[in-house]
């Protein structure tokens, strides 16, 4: 047995036989009782930090205390592109409402806010190497779709919620959140305008973009603490002539960690 319960079955195992030992073990009891209602307290706040913490991440209440109060919207699907990391591409992004344009570097994820579906992802490889080029659809914690290419300049293609007959209009406005941080590193994010919010689980790096938003948009991520820090940039541009792309410009820039909000201005 170990020492520390051989002292401990033997402290409380000893009978007293004097009225001296029968005020230690008086004694010793009434530090017992404080020492138990401490332990039952600090017992009481560990829980209630830990409902609010669950409170949180299950989206029953919202990020207390964050961005709003705006009520939540529906679940998020997840768009991954993924394969040889460092890869260039190019994408189109669509739902049937808006159409966004980019390029990047595996890995990306890829997340609309109030999108309305179908939506679909076009990734196509902008070098001649063999090298992975791969794009996920994530919904829940399952993958709904995986296409990938090895081909010199390939391009692969995924859909959700139907058949998306043609590429919609590029979107107007057209704002995008860029958020750089540890590889792999997963985050919580609550993404809002005016009317709705919208939680988001993912890993840096990762592209939101907003469809359609309701007066200005802005948001919090909330890193592990040990995560590290957070680079956001916000990105906002509208089309000069209905049904034309426009060139994204920054106008909001935030680095800190392991938590970060950002606002447009």
């Amino acid at each position: 047995m170990p020492g520390h319960l051989q002292h401990r079955h033997s402290a409380v195992t000893a009978a007293p036989d004097a009225d001296g030992d029968t005020n230690t073990v008086s004694a010793m009891a009434s530090r017992a009782m404080r020492h138990l209602a401490r332990t039952l307290l600090s017992m009481g706040v560990i829980g209630a930090a830990l409902a609010v913490s669950v409170a949180a991440c299950n989206n029953q209440t919202g990020f207390s205390g964050s961005v709003g109060n705006t009520p939540n919207g529906p679940k998020l699907t997840s768009y991954e592109i993924l394969g040889a990391v460092g890869t260039p591409f190019t994408a189109t992004v669509s739902d049937t409402r808006s159409s966004w344009t980019l390029q990047g570097n595996v890995p990306l994820s890829i997340v609309i806010c109030n999108n309305v579906l179908p939506a679909a992802v076009v990734a196509t490889k902008t070098t001649s190497s063999t090298n992975l080029l791969s794009v996920e659809i994530i919904t829940g914690n399952h993958v709904a779709q995986l296409q990938s290419t090895s081909a010199p300049f390939g391009s692969v293609s995924v859909q959700i919620g139907g058949v998306l007959g043609t590429i919609a209009s590029p979107a107007d406005p057209d704002l995008r959140i860029f958020l750089s941080g540890p590889l792999n590193e997963h985050y919580q994010a609550l993404v809002e305008d005016i009317q709705t919010g919208f939680i988001i689980q993912s890993r840096a790096p990762t592209l939101i973009l907003f469809d359609t938003p309701d007066g200005k948009v802005d948001a919090t991520f909330y890193g592990s603490q040990d995560f590290g820090t957070f680079t956001a940039n916000m990105t906002f541009c509208t089309p000069t002539m209905p049904g034309q792309p426009c060139v994204p410009q920054v106008v909001a820039s935030e680095k800190k960690g392991p938590n970060l909000t950002i606002r447009q201005p």
